[in-house]
């Protein structure tokens, strides 16, 4: 039979032991707690913000944190439990961002990613499109926020300094409509660009790569807002790859002089007589003398015949003028209409225009001065009457059908005898 007072001191032995579990647990319960928060901080395809990006953290308008981004553009810290709120900085000064997305940290949301994206500091740029004077604005790579006008298009100038396969698109507004509208000194009424998915890619080849704001390497982006609730977009653009091949990249195979060079004088009292192109074929029929590299009509020693280097002759502008305005060249391709080549004269056209006779600026006709005339004129199609470049026409404008193409290369040459 158990003893009473050895009863009442066990149960008393219990009671104080729970007492003192209790209160420990309570105690455990009560004691500060801490938790670790992350924020994220990147634009809107995803891309991290690292540069120059401060986080500061805030609870009740009171710093509790500030940290600079990581190379993964996040900011982890170790805070006591609690709401906080998050404010981004940059360092740079000269840039000005749209911040978006949740910036509240709570016990429950100890992790966010807040959205930074390029605001347009730049001046505006004056374009003129469909008759119209409009401003368009600069941006680059990756995200840019702009402020829309309604009721018109907004355009955009990109300037790529790399050569790849780009994507422009809108993100998150499916009211702002993108397009490809050409380049400054040429703005299409239309897109010339195949629009899925509100975005669209170009390829960029390096011959393209330039500077300032005309010429193939600043593109015209237009957006269009569906109606006036479209006050804004983010505009994206990526570089996703290689560009694609580019007959512009492939490398110029350079014409070399083959004569033997000298300045050239016009004999005394010569006179220069200008070919009918409108003769027969046989009219002139060209003689190359071996002796002094030159070609001569009818005979090795007869009439000699000259190229207008450095004056403009009856029919065309002399090849000195060309080549200052659009460079003397040709592109080669086989029967089938694979590339061959690039070939491009005008060192050797300059090599030339060295020696013309100082007064008259003609040069004797050797075998390169034939083949450039020949080549150049062949590929941009000066004597082929169903082509664009035809260049024997009227003052209005209307072709001149009686020129015979066999001979109309001789248009920049003459003859002395």
């Amino acid at each position: 039979m158990l003893n009473k007072k050895r009863i009442l001191c066990l149960l008393l032995a219990l009671t104080t032991a729970f007492a003192c579990s209790t209160l420990v647990s309570c105690n455990k319960e009560e004691a500060p707690k801490e938790l670790t928060y992350e924020i994220s901080v990147r634009d809107s395809l995803g891309n991290p913000c690292t540069d120059g990006v401060i986080v500061r953290i805030l609870q009740n308008g009171e710093q509790a944190a500030m940290q600079p981004c990581d190379a993964d553009g996040k900011v982890t810290k170790l805070l006591m439990a609690g709401e906080y709120t998050v404010s981004v900085e940059f360092t740079d000064k000269s840039l000005s961002y749209n911040i978006s997305g949740d910036l509240t940290l709570t016990p429950e949301k100890t992790s966010i990613q807040v959205i930074a994206d390029k605001k347009i500091t730049s001046e505006p740029v004056e374009l003129y499109a469909a008759g119209n004077q409009n401003n368009a604005y600069r941006i680059s790579l990756g995200c840019t926020y702009a402020e829309l006008e309604s009721g018109k298009r907004n355009y955009f100038l990109f300037a790529p300094t790399e050569s790849g396969t780009y994507k422009f698109s809108i993100i998150g507004n499916e009211k702002a409509v993108i397009g490809y509208y050409g380049a400054p000194h040429y703005v299409q009424d239309n897109g010339i660009a195949e629009v899925t998915d509100n975005s669209f890619t170009v390829s960029v080849s390096a011959g393209m790569i330039g500077s300032g704001d005309t010429g193939t390497s600043t593109y015209v982006i237009g957006v269009d807002p569906a109606d006036e609730s479209v006050q804004s977009c983010v505009l994206a653009i990526e570089r996703i790859g290689d560009p694609a091949w580019s007959i512009e990249d492939e490398p110029w195979t350079v014409y070399k002089t083959t004569a033997d060079l000298v300045p050239y004088t016009l004999p005394e009292n010569a006179v220069i007589n200008e070919f009918d192109l409108t003769a027969s074929t046989d009219t002139y029929q060209l003689v190359f003398n071996e002796d002094d590299g030159f070609y001569h009509i009818g005979t090795a020693d007869g009439p000699l015949v000259l190229v207008r280097l450095a004056e403009d002759c009856e029919y065309i502008a002399c090849f000195s003028t060309i080549l200052e305005r659009s460079g003397v060249s040709k592109y080669f391709f086989d029967e089938n209409g694979e590339f061959v080549k690039k070939e491009n004269y005008a060192d050797c056209l300059f090599d030339y225009i060295e020696c013309v006779d100082e007064i008259e600026g003609v040069y004797p006709l050797t075998e390169d001065l034939k083949y450039i005339i020949q080549q150049r004129g062949d590929y941009v199609g000066w004597w082929d009457k169903d082509s664009s470049g035809y260049l024997f026409k009227d003052a209005d404008g209307n072709k001149l059908l009686d020129i015979n193409s066999e001979i109309a290369w001789l248009l920049m040459c003459c003859y002395i005898e």
